[in-house]
């Protein structure tokens, strides 16, 4: 205010101004890129190198953690330049290219995750009907990528170095904002978009709650061989002295030897049961927590669009405090793209293990 009044304000202290405003912001979004991309390079490696399958569970993995590494490294990028540079953004290309990038990566990372909870659905509720093979994944994967770029691409039109005058001076400054005269246009964009994620969100909760009822009234692990129904030495001993009879004996033996067989052959096959269901339930859980981590990581943002789009000086009203916080909240989204890889830690305990071979070098 005192340069203001002494005539001494300019772009920069303005521009400063505001850059210390979001500094709570700024020191944020640059540890979630050192996390961001540190977390999901490590997963691409391993489930890509050490752990990589064509037909498991873990097929969508690296797919999501590509998006999410791309996501966060854009994202964080968009959101530090405008914290820093408020008032001074370099240029409309960069504007442009970061809106753009991080709307398709956004759409694409939601999309992605309801092909995923499809898929579980499949495996955990419809086990013996169609189950998505290689070629179908891969079709899906690249359907995934197109409509992200079909929402994205819009958006080019609608955002671009801007001029904004300051409201007691003559000083202009340069912002990324929507361009001018594209108000209607923008608000049915931004609407068609959140639908679509909206119709994704509520399309992964009900797949994952038909997952969840199956897991825990259906899918039981079966019950172990109980020791006392296999038969043993003594018995086949008893049998050959009660009869008294070498042939009879050698029948009894090898009636006991097919028995014995046909025991193994079932507990093999329990085996086998309970860690097919163990292992379903386990990447069941670990989607359904990324997918709620999304969902809760989104909402607060799709707020702010929706209090943007209603009232355009929203943000020339708030004080500092009130700013600090609020700039926090509207970045929310970026810890979709970085916490995945810890959720990755605590349900995979292979990943983690690779993990912790790759970080010790072993």
């Amino acid at each position: 205010m005192d340069k203001i009044n002494n005539g001494s304000f300019d772009v920069d202290v303005w521009n400063n101004e505001y850059a210390r405003r979001y500094f709570l912001s700024t020191v944020l979004q640059s540890l979630y890129l050192v996390l961001g991309v540190c977390g999901n390079l490590t997963a691409i490696i391993i489930y890509t190198t050490k752990m990589h399958s064509k037909h498991d569970d873990r097929y969508f993995i690296p797919f999501l953690a590509s998006v999410d590494l791309s996501g966060c490294v854009v994202s964080t990028s968009l959101i530090l330049i405008e914290n820093n540079l408020p008032y001074k953004y370099p240029n409309t290309a960069i504007c442009k290219f970061l809106n753009v990038t991080a709307c398709g990566l956004i759409v694409g990372s939601i999309f992605l995750l309801l092909v995923i909870s499809i898929q579980r659905y499949q495996k955990i509720c419809r086990p013996f009907h169609y189950q998505m093979n290689l070629r179908c994944k891969r079709i899906v994967a690249s359907l995934v990528l197109c409509l992200a770029v079909a929402f994205a691409f819009p958006t080019i039109f609608l955002y671009e170095k801007v001029e904004v005058v300051h409201q007691s001076t003559n000083v202009t400054g340069h912002r990324c904002g929507p361009v001018p005269n594209t108000e209607a246009f923008g608000e049915i964009y931004r609407g068609i978009v959140i639908a679509a994620e909206l119709i994704s969100v509520v399309g992964m909760s009900v797949l994952y709650g038909f997952v969840g009822y199956t897991l825990v009234t259906k899918m039981k692990p079966t019950k172990k061989a109980n020791p006392n129904e296999m038969p043993n030495s003594s018995q086949t001993t008893n049998m050959e002295k009660t009869t008294g009879d070498t042939n009879v004996s050698e029948s009894v033996d090898t009636s006991m030897d097919s028995r014995f067989h046909e025991k193994d052959g079932k507990a093999l096959k329990r085996k086998k049961e309970n860690i097919k269901y163990r292992t379903g339930k386990q990447y069941s859980l670990m989607f359904m927590s990324i997918s709620l981590v999304s969902i809760l990581c989104f909402f607060p943002p799709w707020i702010f669009v929706l209090l943007e789009t209603k009232d355009k000086t929203f943000w020339n009203h708030l004080s500092y405090e009130q700013t600090q916080i609020f700039v926090i909240i509207r970045g929310m989204f970026v810890l979709n793209f970085v916490v995945n890889p810890f959720i990755y830690c605590f349900f995979d305990s292979k990943f983690k293990h690779n993990v912790y071979k790759y970080l010790t070098c072993k």
